[in-house]
């Protein structure tokens, strides 16, 4: 007896060996995995503070791009309220100016009516003058029927020297305001 004894204590005492050699085994095993994933894990700790950074950068460079994208947009507010002025403001001097229109199949754009408009000032400064001077001649023949205004289509007199021309410009100046004034309020009537 006892020797089976013995033998059953040799058994679990090798037994045992084998668990604890099995155990040992497995235990360096999870220890190497273990400092493994350590390594993979500072590893990945230097990957993941870059991606932590890259994503805060481009956060900035986000931030800063709406940013421009918010002023262009308010830029392109004002360029279009600006436009639509002066589109309003061309129009008036087009209209002002009245340019003939071209081709009837192609008519002119703004842009190309603003383009004649020095071609055709002239045009309508003469036209202007032309309309105030039949005006105060008018005014003369109302006042003296009798008066002959075919000399004045020449110059002024011979022997009127630029000084007495001038004096003669200064003393009708407030006439002259007067018929302005009374043709502006014909004209707005």
């Amino acid at each position: 007896m006892q020797s089976t004894s013995l033998i059953r204590l040799i058994f679990i005492r090798v037994f045992l060996l084998i668990e604890y050699t099995t155990l040992t085994k497995s235990l360096k095993i999870k220890e190497s995995l273990v400092l493994d994933l350590k390594i993979l894990m500072y590893r990945n700790a230097d990957e993941i503070e870059k991606l932590k950074r890259t994503k805060a950068d481009f956060n900035k460079e986000m931030a800063t791009a709406l940013q421009k994208w918010k002023e262009l947009l308010e830029s392109k507010d004002t360029l279009q309220q600006e436009l639509e002025e002066l589109k309003v403001a061309a129009r008036a001097v087009v209209d002002i100016v009245e340019i003939p229109e071209g081709n009837a199949n192609e008519p002119l754009t703004l842009a190309g009516k603003l383009q004649k408009v020095p071609e055709c000032f002239l045009q309508y400064v003469s036209m202007t003058t032309r309309q105030y001077m039949g005006h105060v001649l008018g005014l003369v023949k109302s006042y003296w029927p009798q008066t002959p205004l075919d000399p004045l289509g020449e110059a002024a007199k011979a022997d009127c020297s630029n000084d007495q021309f001038d004096q003669y410009i200064e003393e009708t100046s407030p006439i002259v305001d007067r018929i302005v004034d009374s043709l502006n309020r014909t004209s707005s009537s």
